[in-house]
């Protein structure tokens, strides 16, 4: 099968589909969305990346705002020792240098479209940098933190919470048992190594936040709609991070297994 005729195979979407399942979620003119998103879980979408991007712009109007994460492709895999591999160190990344306007992003197809849009600002953080346009670009760039304190909305395309990393912001709120701690914190010596602003690395198991959309649409706070092959997801930061906090105060070694 040539390229012709998967793209005929396929569902098709338009920009005025994904404009009404935005709207039947219930995003609207003058909000705020961090956008997750995978532009191959609709199908095949008319005009591809921009179409989704241009959706989304229409439904926020030019009072709302919209932020992606841009995470960076500046990332140099080195390989951890057996020392390392022993403590827990799941990855181990130099960062190399950082152009925000010329570093490519790793998070997808529509987020490395949207960073190179007119208007679109881009962070500075040199590997887990987000863009965003709008009124609030210049705030939101700052850190999921800046979505939540502007009671903004996360919107999920295809995808689902497992990528959502707003939901870091719950574990500052957490004190974690000393059992938990230890399988993710590295030790003094390991840090002065290889220091953030430098080096990209987990130690320990990542939090499993997928666990967390059951919870979500039990609780309704969760919202979703089907446009072509996609799920589409719509939550509001706040509430999502509040009861992220519930259940990780309640059973952390559910998500930290």
């Amino acid at each position: 099968m040539n390229l012709e005729e998967r793209k005929r195979a396929k569902v098709h979407v338009s920009q005025d589909e994904i404009v009404a399942g935005l709207r039947k979620l219930g995003l609207k003119k003058s909000d705020i969305v961090g956008v997750h998103s995978s532009l191959s879980s609709f199908g095949y979408v008319e005009g591809g990346a921009d179409t989704v991007i241009d959706a989304l712009l229409d439904v926020v109007g030019e009072e709302g705002s919209i932020v992606m994460p841009t995470h960076s492709a500046n990332l140099l895999a080195v390989e951890r020792t057996p020392e390392e591999i022993a403590m827990g160190v799941a990855w181990l990344y130099q960062i190399l240098p950082y152009d925000p306007k010329e570093t490519p992003a790793t998070t997808g197809i529509i987020p490395e479209t949207f960073r190179k849009r007119k208007g679109v600002v881009r962070g500075s953080h040199p590997s887990h940098s987000l863009a965003a346009i709008g009124p609030k670009a210049n705030e939101l760039v700052e850190g999921w933190h800046k979505a939540l304190e502007l009671n903004g909305y996360v919107l999920l395309i295809g995808v689902g919470l497992k990528v959502c990393t707003a939901m870091h912001l719950a574990e500052k709120r957490v004190q974690f048992p000393q059992h938990i701690l230890k399988k993710i914190t590295p030790p003094k010596e390991f840090i002065e190594k290889y220091p953030e602003d430098k080096w990209e690395w987990d130690v320990g198991p990542y939090p499993d936040f997928a666990k967390m959309e059951e919870p979500c649409l039990k609780h309704g706070i969760m919202k979703t709609v089907k446009v072509g092959e996609a799920t589409l997801k719509l939550l509001r930061i706040g509430e999502l991070v509040n009861l992220y906090t519930e259940y990780l105060k309640k059973n952390p070694d559910l998500f930290y297994a």
